[in-house]
């Protein structure tokens, strides 16, 4: 971490600490009470996260990964199989996507798609999804404390809480769904409906295969704290279960070709190849795990995701064991992307740590309590729970104002303020204006036939997912050569993105196509976009086993 951005991360902290300090002294000292209706503005007002997708997505600030996502459910709408040709192309033989990450919820978005099959569609679905998390949380904070106030404040953290925020607003991924599924698995156990515990428990583990390692941790917790031998066992058994026949025998026969492995693999090559191979790897040589784990940028990370509750959930740590698993993997990855509390890959956390929140309520109440009688003795000082609310909301804030993606927060308004050094992902509201430039992407798409596979930069691949097959470009061919691009589509202006990002392109790769005039003839230019056709592709049929 650069000075400039450490210097920033302990700013907001301080400013955080010392605001939630004052409020509650405030509400205290004046008897204050969070009126219900304020506290129900902040779930209205969440549903910016809706605008600001829809918008990015039209003003081309989406990337590659969104398509796969469409072209898969495309794919199913039509053809009722999870084939991407883009993926394939990224990776031979994986034309199958739950080869890749094992999905099959996503069946569940095929149905509006199919009815309405545009990006808008999933978008939409996605934000609905995510946002009916707040109604199995509300259910468990309900039943935990009989007190609708306080149920109320828990949605308001989560819809608040800038990692949640980061994770909506992240384009699309299915693992972001544990955090609803899961936390109706966490109400039904709390109610001890066991029905409706363990459907959301098999559900939870088809989200996506590392699901059910949390789901197992969740398991051994049921087991150790609460002595539930026989459900805990149960809950292990499916998780781990689970993992095991996902990763292990049903991804590897989706897979085409011979030397199956995740995809994941490369991140933790420093302990192995297989999963075996890394938790063998792991044990024998705890030095290097620990070092691989103690990376300063990894636990300010982790730090980040219990800062804006006031690190409340660690008065309930019997809860955490549930995220081990999920944050350990994360932790061993030599990806810090994959620890990241601006994106979506921690997300079977969230439900548990919201979980440790309102089971450590009461024990915050009372430590704030035993404090001011032993301290302060001032009799004045009465309105505990109120003012602890206070307290957090605006720590909360003044995170999302400087670490979170919201209108309120900094980066929102200040393009060069920045708290990550983001290569790809851009949160300012200048990401969000639809320009003609945007709109004239349509006259380039409308040139293109359905049947094409195309070449283009990442953030044009969102708009061709009802193409053939998209390559990112300057990749005019598949990696195992069999497949090559019969269109190719850039923009010169790439769009406003910086030179560090990975995907901005400059001249020499558009020399690839521009300056080959032998095989690709000009199609259309306008505005700084070029559609260009390969002359020598041939129309025959790819390969059978392809959509």
């Amino acid at each position: 971490m650069n000075k400039a951005l450490f210097f920033y991360y302990f700013i907001g902290i301080v400013s955080a600490l010392g605001i939630s300090f004052i409020t509650y002294f405030l509400f205290n000292y004046y008897n204050l009470r969070l009126p219900t209706w304020f506290l129900c503005l902040f779930p209205i007002c969440s549903v910016y996260m809706l605008f600001a997708q829809l918008l990015k997505y039209r003003s081309l600030h989406f990337y590659v990964d969104f398509s796969h996502w469409t072209q898969l459910l495309y794919s199913i709408a039509t053809t009722g199989k999870t084939w991407s040709l883009n993926v394939e192309l990224l990776v031979p033989g994986a034309i199958n996507y739950l080869s890749v990450h094992f999905v099959p919820f996503i069946y569940a978005f095929a149905i509006p798609f199919r009815l309405w099959p545009y990006s808008e569609t999933l978008i939409v679905s996605n934000f609905i999804v995510m946002i009916s998390a707040a109604i199995p949380l509300y259910k468990l904070a309900l039943t935990s404390h009989q007190n609708r106030r306080f149920a109320l404040f828990v949605v308001v953290l989560l819809l608040w809480y800038p990692t949640f925020q980061y994770i909506v607003m992240y384009e699309f991924e299915t693992l972001r769904f544990s955090i609803p599924i899961i936390l109706w698995m966490l109400y039904f156990w709390q109610k001890k409906k066991m029905l409706g515990y363990y459907f959301f428990v098999l559900l939870a583990v088809l989200v996506r295969e590392e699901v059910g390692l949390t789901i197992m941790m969740f398991g051994i917790y049921l087991v150790l704290i609460e002595r539930q031998h026989r459900p805990g066992l149960i809950t292990v058994l499916i998780g781990a279960g689970a993992f095991a026949v996902i990763t292990q025998i049903v991804m590897p026969a989706l897979r085409g070709g011979d030397g199956y492995q995740h995809i994941a693999m490369s991140s933790f090559s420093i302990f192995g190849s297989s999963i075996g191979e890394i938790i063998i790897n792991t044990i024998k040589n705890p030095l290097l795990a620990l070092e691989t784990i103690l990376h300063p940028i990894k636990l300010a990370n982790v730090f980040m995701l219990f800062f804006p509750l006031l690190f409340i959930p660690f008065l309930a740590p019997a809860v955490l064991i549930a995220i081990l698993a999920n944050l350990g993997v994360g932790l061993l990855s030599k990806s810090i992307t994959h620890i990241s509390f601006m994106l979506f890959y921690i997300s079977p956390s969230i439900p548990f740590i919201f979980y440790a929140f309102i089971k450590g309520w009461p024990r915050i109440l009372a430590m704030i309590e035993a404090i001011i009688k032993d301290k302060f003795r001032i009799s004045r000082f009465t309105n505990i729970h109120s003012s602890a609310m206070a307290a957090v909301l605006s720590a909360l804030l003044i995170a999302n104002i400087f670490f979170g993606p919201s209108p309120i927060s900094l980066q929102f308004w200040f393009k060069n303020l920045r708290p990550a050094p983001f290569r790809t992902q851009d949160f300012h509201y200048s990401v969000y204006k639809v320009t003609d430039h945007h709109r004239t992407f349509n006259e380039f798409y409308n040139l293109i036939p359905e049947a094409a596979i195309v070449s283009a930069p990442q953030f044009l691949h969102p708009r061709l997912f009802k193409k053939r097959g998209a390559l990112i470009f300057p990749q005019l061919k598949s990696f195992d050569t069999t497949m090559r691009a019969e269109y190719a589509l850039f923009d010169k202006t790439n769009n406003g993105l910086k030179r560090e990002s990975p995907a901005y392109l400059d001249q020499n790769d558009f020399n690839e196509v521009e300056k080959d005039t032998e095989n690709w003839k000009l199609v259309k230019s306008a505005d700084g976009y070029y559609l260009y056709e390969n002359l020598k592709s041939d129309k025959r049929p790819l390969r059978s086993a392809l959509p």
